[in-house]
């Protein structure tokens, strides 16, 4: 790859791992509100009867959320393992780079 492609190819992938950093921040944030949501059903099913129809249907939320929150999970290793693909090809694009960059500066004085 030539200087010119590789410094592209490089500000896509920067750019790519930005949006993946970002989407794993949205997804953790996500969670800590499912956490939050669930933890105040249990509260709210804890202050009835356990026969009360209520409860059972504050159960089916939570366990509905407790699904949410799986998923999200699923969809944040998908991004961490994209994100650390991105990183190793980012790596070697640098490594690209500076190799181009350096033989574009070396001059060779030969006879």
């Amino acid at each position: 790859m030539g200087l010119i492609a590789s410094s592209f190819r490089m500000m896509y992938l920067t750019a790519y791992r930005y949006s993946l950093e970002t989407k794993i921040q949205w997804i953790a944030s996500a969670k800590m509100d499912l956490v939050a949501s669930s933890d105040e059903i249990m509260s709210l099913g804890n202050d009835l009867d356990p026969e009360n129809p209520a409860v059972k249907q504050l159960e089916a939320r939570r366990d509905k959320l407790i699904l949410l929150e799986k998923k999200l999970d699923l969809q944040m290793q998908e991004y961490q393992t994209r994100l650390q693909m991105v990183n190793s090809e980012l790596q070697s694009v640098k490594g690209a780079v500076d190799s181009a960059i350096q033989d574009s500066f070396s001059y060779s004085f030969g006879r």
